[in-house]
C-alpha cells in the first residue's frame, strides 16, 4: 500500500499548491487541505487490494457507520475553515451518505447482483452529484473565493460509491486497479489514437469545436492533466464502466448482452452531459455517446475501469490544452 500513500501525498501536495494561490488564512488553508485529504485518501486507496481487504475485515455494521462518518468529518472541518455550516446542508449530506449504504445493504441481503436495490444505490449516489444537489454544501463562505464544490462533490460521491460496491457489496469486475499491464496501456492509447481524430473531425464539421489547434501553456499542463485524470476521467469510468456497464452485463443474460450493455451505458454516458454546457446540445451528447462506446470497449477488452480512463483522460487533456 506504500505506493498508494505516495500517490495520495503527491496529489495532496498538488492540492496544497492550488490552495497557496487562494486568498485565505493559514488555518482555513489547513482545514480545507484536511478535508481534501479525508475525501481523497479512500478514493485512491480502494484501488489497493490490501486496503479493500482491510476495510472488509471489519464488521459491516460498524464500518457502515464509521466510513460515512469520516466523510461527514471532512465537511465539518471544511465548515470550520473557508466553508460555512448550515443545518440543512448537514442533514442533506447525512442523507446522501446514509441512503446509498442502506440500499446496498438491502441489495446484499437480496443475493447476487444485480437487483433493484443495486439500481437504487447507483441512482442515490449519482443523481445528487449530477444534478448539483450537494454542490452547495461545499460552497465557500466568501463568494469571491474559487469554489471547490465540483471536485469535493465528485470525491464524496466516489468514496461512498466505492464503499458501497467494493466494501459492502463486493461487486466483482469493477476493475479498479493501478496495476496496468503493457497490453492494457497499449489498448488504451490505441483507442485514443483512433477515436480522437474522428471526434475532432465530427466536432469541427458540426461546429461544436472550431479547428484552432495551438500549443498549450507549459505551466498549465500538470494541473489540468492531474485534475482531468483524477477528478473527471477516472471517476466517470469507475461509475459508468466499473459499476453501470458491469451491472448491465450481469443483467443482460442473452446473446450479445455485453454489446447491449455497452451501448446502453454509452447512451447513458452521453445523456449525462446534457447539462454540461448550460443548455441542451445534441452535438455534445452524440460525441459523448461515441466516446462512451470507445471507453466501454476498452473496459470490455481489459476488464479494467482504470484502463478505460486512459483514452478518456487523454481525450479530455488534449482537447482542453490544444483546442
Amino acid at each position: 500500500m506504500r505506493n498508494f500513500f505516495i500517490l495520495v501525498l503527491f496529489l495532496l501536495f498538488w492540492g496544497f499548491t492550488i490552495l497557496l494561490r487562494v486568498p485565505i488564512g493559514p488555518i482555513d488553508r489547513l482545514l480545507a487541505l484536511a478535508a481534501f485529504a479525508i475525501l481523497l485518501t479512500p478514493y485512491l486507496m480502494f484501488a489497493s487490494a490490501e486496503f479493500t481487504a482491510w476495510i472488509r475485515s471489519h464488521p459491516r455494521r460498524w464500518s457502515a457507520i464509521a466510513f460515512p462518518a469520516s466523510l461527514f468529518l471532512a465537511y465539518l472541518l471544511y465548515t470550520l475553515g473557508p466553508g460555512h455550516w448550515h443545518p440543512r446542508n448537514g442533514l442533506l449530506l447525512l442523507l446522501y451518505l446514509a441512503l446509498p449504504v442502506l440500499a446496498i445493504r438491502l441489495a446484499r441481503s437480496w443475493g447476487t447482483p444485480p437487483n433493484l436495490w443495486d439500481a437504487a444505490a447507483v441512482l442515490l449516489v449519482y443523481l445528487p452529484v449530477q444534478l448539483s444537489l450537494i454542490a452547495p454544501i461545499w460552497e465557500p463562505q466568501d463568494p469571491a473565493l474559487h469554489s471547490p464544490a465540483h471536485p469535493f462533490s465528485q470525491l464524496v460521491g466516489m468514496d461512498i460509491m466505492l464503499f458501497c460496491f467494493m466494501a459492502i457489496r463486493a461487486l466483482p469486475g469493477i476493475g479498479y486497479t493501478f496495476r496496468i499491464r503493457g497490453r492494457d496501456l497499449l489498448i488504451g492509447i490505441a483507442a485514443f489514437a483512433l477515436f480522437f481524430p474522428v471526434a475532432l473531425f465530427l466536432g469541427n464539421i458540426s461546429g461544436f469545436v472550431p479547428f484552432e489547434p495551438h500549443w498549450p501553456d507549459p505551466g498549465s499542463i500538470p494541473g489540468i492533466a492531474l485534475g482531468l485524470t483524477f477528478l473527471v476521467a477516472l471517476p466517470e469510468e469507475l461509475f459508468f464502466r466499473g459499476i453501470v456497464q458491469n451491472l448491465l452485463q450481469r443483467s443482460f443474460r442473452f446473446r450479445h448482452g455485453g454489446i447491449a450493455a455497452l451501448l446502453t451505458t454509452s447512451i447513458l454516458f452521453g445523456l449525462s452531459h446534457i447539462n454540461n454546457r448550460g443548455f441542451l446540445d445534441w452535438r455534445y451528447i452524440c460525441l459523448a455517446t461515441l466516446a462512451g462506446i470507445v471507453y466501454g470497449s476498452v473496459y470490455r477488452a481489459t476488464g479494467k475501469a482504470t484502463a478505460a480512463a486512459i483514452p478518456h483522460a487523454l481525450t479530455d487533456i488534449v482537447w482542453r490544452l490544444c483546442f
